[in-house]
């Protein structure tokens, strides 16, 4: 599945990449910055993530992102049979320092997972493509669910 010589992988890994990391200076819908996932996460405690904001806090947000990061690998690979309870992906909402610290490291080995995921699965299979560009759309709009919860919790602490 080669674009113009341009392998597709190689082409949306840096999508994926900023919605955990940050963007870079170049090919992103972020700002320049430490604004990914896991640097929003790091910024924040398991009783600032644990605190309900305009509905669910951000450590369920964050726990369904975990959750979410497994299913999509598998699909990414393949594995196209496993039927996943996603509401149960939902029903935490606190953590402890422990697990959050535990969580944020968790979803950074994921990433890294999921990348090697998509670099090995997506040149030769196009619904792996499609299972590749659903999870960017995810990540990213919990990514920016997750900032808004930060930005209100901030605000309110002033």
């Amino acid at each position: 599945m080669n674009n113009g010589g341009t392998d597709v992988a190689d082409a949306i890994i840096p999508a994926l990449r900023d919605c955990f990391h940050g963007a870079g200076d170049e090919e992103s819908f972020l700002d320049p910055g430490p604004y990914g996932l896991l640097d929003v996460m790091r910024k924040l405690s398991a009783s600032e993530a644990s605190k309900p904001v305009a509905g669910a806090s951000i450590a369920t947000h964050a726990l369904h992102v975990a959750f979410s990061l497994d299913a999509y690998r598998e699909w990414i690979s393949g594995v196209r049979d496993v039927v996943h309870d996603w509401e149960k992906s939902w029903e935490k909402s606190q953590v402890t320092e422990k697990e959050w610290r535990e969580l944020t490291a968790g979803i950074e080995e994921q990433y890294d997972r999921l990348r090697q995921a998509i670099k090995t699965h997506v040149p030769q299979d196009a619904l792996s493509l499609s299972g590749a560009a659903s999870v960017i759309a995810h990540t990213a709009y919990h990514l920016g669910m997750i900032q808004l919860k930060a930005d209100a919790l901030a605000e309110d602490a002033k």
